[in-house]
């Protein structure tokens, strides 16, 4: 399974553009700037993560000064 096409099916699937950071396979961080399909997104991450031996999942709302807000969702995924 490669988690970053499926990852990036989940974002699309709600109409979020991806913007990945890090490797996937490991540790990542996914920005979402569409509010409203934040829980959505966090429970599809969850069930996908779930196939794993271990993973952790957060995310914080972020409000830059001089930028658009928007949601980071960190994951780290144990292979």
């Amino acid at each position: 399974m490669d988690i970053n096409n499926e990852v990036i099916k989940i974002l699309q699937n709600n109409n979020i553009k991806p913007i990945l950071s890090g490797d996937p396979r490991f540790l990542a961080t996914i920005r979402i700037y569409e509010d409203e399909n934040i829980e959505k997104v966090l429970n599809e991450l969850k069930t996908l993560f779930g196939n794993f031996k271990n993973y952790s999942i957060n995310s914080s709302h972020i409000d830059p000064c001089c930028s658009p807000s928007f949601e980071e969702i960190r994951f780290k995924i144990t292979l």
